[in-house]
């Protein structure tokens, strides 16, 4: 794929747990990596639930 779009969880607590040594979105984001995409879309969704 030409480029991938990634939603990370803006909430309190969430970002975190998601770019963890396990969470799911450094997962996803490497992922991506490996299958090629070299451009990549950061999406932040629940914004505003931060404090």
């Amino acid at each position: 794929a030409d480029c991938a779009i990634l939603i990370i969880a803006g909430g309190t607590g969430e970002f975190e747990a998601g770019i963890s040594k396990d969470g799911q979105t450094r997962e996803h984001a490497l992922l991506a990596f490996t299958l090629g995409v070299r451009q990549l879309i950061v999406a932040v969704n629940k914004m505003d639930t931060t404090k």
